[in-house]
């Protein structure tokens, strides 16, 4: 074992005993809330719910922000507002000048303009009095160097609304206001935020540890390692299979509420060496300079492999640090049906003799039943059935309506079991005979004896023993999928990304899915060295964590399947109205 891991570990050690008494605390806080919500006769809270209350329990040790929390909507004070520079000039007109005393008698001129940054001089034209002012604080921050608070939050709304500096330009020239920094300074700008976001979310990622640790019933070992349970999925800027550039792998924990743990992002693709390629023809020497020069400092291509194997790099090296950044082994994983993950850790064995188990996602499996019941449907196209008829067609035949219910049900009867094998068996069988037409069931799902029969293998294969031991205790990838979706909400897959953006983007939504906007974007202004008050991006923060509380709100099924089928009915006396209806090929 090496002398840096040993250190590393450590550290770790020392910062989980400093922070315990806080982490504490704060846990006895929530327990607390999410106690009076989840008691019985109650609407049990959101997974999304309890991550914000914690996180707003985590705020309130915030000393540093506290001051913020409760913005006054009645107060207008420390809030920017949008004012021409003529309005400006003509409130300073009204004004008699502190040294002639004329009124009436000023003028502007903009001295300088960085930005969104404005520094302006009024001058009396009756004596040589002079007065000016800037609109923004100085950045408070170690790197800086004429760098302003106004301009580092537009940088910062643009990453975190997804648009880049092309879109902030096309928000500000719509508000007739001039362009933000050149690129040269936005890319300074850019990079105190990417350092700050490492920070916050190097300290969500740890929280988000150490809860999982908390929650594992596994005791920890004499190494101060615990072993937990954690869900793996990979996603592409493209969709799989084709040749993508960039793909992250990421890893969530199993613990209530769910968090990302950590993610890699892998790429094959550096936007240096690809414009260095350029001189290479012409220049040689310069070319062999530059990309020296360029590698010493880091290149953002990370992956030499196919797209397709990102997923398994990734989660190798993921796994592979575990002990070192959170004192974890991940010994229990979660995964799709795509199985080079597993092979891989395999291989690679980042535990050394510690064995890695791996679960079956339920979600994922239970779609084998649609792939299975969707191929015989197939097979017996040109086939009649010992009825005389075939598979398909109405009057308790196999339809791609029955299909689907068939593949809910089997899912339903698997998670409903997934502690007990022999009770999931019972369930999943039960989930096929009550669509046989002779037990009763409803017409409207009900199979004939015929198909039924046709049915049975396929029953046979996927209710035996070997297959379900496989979801025994498994879980699901629900996590790492809505992760994803945050990922690419702030860097659209429709659009080309660096290496370096889709990394911070992978970051940031890190942060908004374990501690949602209101801790996560304070914390990372305050980083930024934004020391000004916020109170209006404060409340807004608020709103839209309120907002995705809302959104996440449990409805039950019954309601779900009311709404559907009003929609459904809806949709239906629309389309009875409309004088052309859509059909393929009907005019042809």
């Amino acid at each position: 074992m090496g002398k840096t891991y040993i250190s590393k570990r450590l550290q770790n050690q020392k910062s989980r005993l400093e922070s315990s008494k806080t982490t504490n605390s704060i846990k006895s806080t929530v327990r607390t809330v999410v106690e009076d919500l989840t008691i019985i006769g109650t609407r049990p809270i959101t997974t999304t719910a309890k991550k914000l209350k914690l996180s707003r329990a985590q705020l309130v040790t915030e000393s540093t922000i506290a001051d913020d929390l409760a913005p006054n909507d009645d107060s207008f004070n420390n809030v920017n507002i949008i004012v021409g520079i003529e309005t400006i000039l003509s409130l300073v007109n009204k004004m008699s000048c502190p040294s002639c005393h004329c009124i009436g008698n000023m003028s502007q001129k903009v001295a300088q303009r960085r930005g969104l940054l404005y520094h302006i001089k009024f001058s009396c034209l009756s004596c040589s009095f002079e007065t000016a002012f800037t609109n923004s604080s100085q950045l408070v921050h170690s790197s800086t160097s004429r760098m302003d608070e106004l301009n580092m939050m537009a940088c910062a709304a643009a990453n975190v609304a997804g648009i880049k500096r092309t879109g902030m330009t096309t928000i500000l020239g719509m508000l007739n206001i001039l362009p933000p920094v050149q690129i040269e300074n936005w890319n300074r700008y850019q990079k105190i935020y990417s350092s700050a976001l490492d920070v916050v979310k190097d300290d969500s990622l740890r929280r988000a540890a150490d809860e999982a640790a908390e929650q594992s019933s596994e005791p920890v070992d004499h190494e101060g390692i615990t072993n937990i349970k954690v869900s793996i999925d990979g996603t592409w800027l493209t969709r799989r299979g084709h040749s993508s550039l960039h793909g992250i792998a990421t890893v969530c924990s199993t613990a209530d509420p769910t968090k990302v743990l950590d993610f890699e992002c892998l790429s094959r693709y550096c936007s240096t060496c690809s414009g260095l390629l350029g001189i290479k023809e012409h220049s040689p020497e310069t070319y062999e300079r530059l990309l020296a020069e360029h590698l010493k400092n880091g290149c953002q291509q990370n992956h030499l492999g196919s797209s397709a194997g990102m997923e398994a790099a990734g989660i190798v090296k993921v796994f592979c640090r575990s002990e070192a950044k959170h004192l974890l082994r991940y010994t229990t994983f979660v995964a799709d049906g795509d199985v080079n993950n597993e092979r891989a850790l395999i291989d690679a064995q980042p535990y050394g003799d510690t064995p890695i188990q791996r679960l079956q996602c339920i979600n994922h499996f239970s779609k084998r039943m649609r792939t299975a019941l969707e191929t015989l449907k197939k097979d017996y196209r040109d086939k009649k059935l010992e009825d005389g008829l075939p598979i398909g067609g109405r009057n308790g035949r196999l339809t791609d309506d029955k299909i689907h219910r068939l593949t809910v049900c089997y899912g339903s009867a698997i998670r409903s079991n997934v502690n007990d094998l022999e009770a999931m068996k019972v369930a999943c069988w039960n989930s096929f005979r009550q669509h046989d037409s002779t037990s009763g069931v409803a017409k409207k799902y009900s199979l004939v004896p015929a198909v039924m029969n046709a049915l049975r293998p396929v029953y046979d294969k996927m209710c035996s023993t070997e297959v379900l031991s496989k979801v025994v205790e498994g879980g699901n990838t629900n996590p790492n999928e809505s992760y994803h979706s945050y990922i690419w909400s702030l860097c659209p897959k429709t659009r080309f990304h660096t290496a370096n953006y889709v990394r911070d983007s992978a970051s940031l939504a890190a942060m908004l899915y374990n501690d949602g906007h209101q801790l996560s974007i304070t914390k990372l202004l305050r980083q930024c060295g934004i020391q000004s008050p916020i109170p209006a991006c404060i409340r807004m923060l608020i709103m839209t964590d309120n907002e995705r509380i809302k959104v996440q709100k449990p409805k039950t099924k019954t309601k779900k399947q009311k709404q559907r089928n009003q929609r459904l009915l809806v949709e239906q006396r629309l389309n009875q109205k409309e004088k052309y209806n859509y059909a393929t090929g009907a005019f042809d």
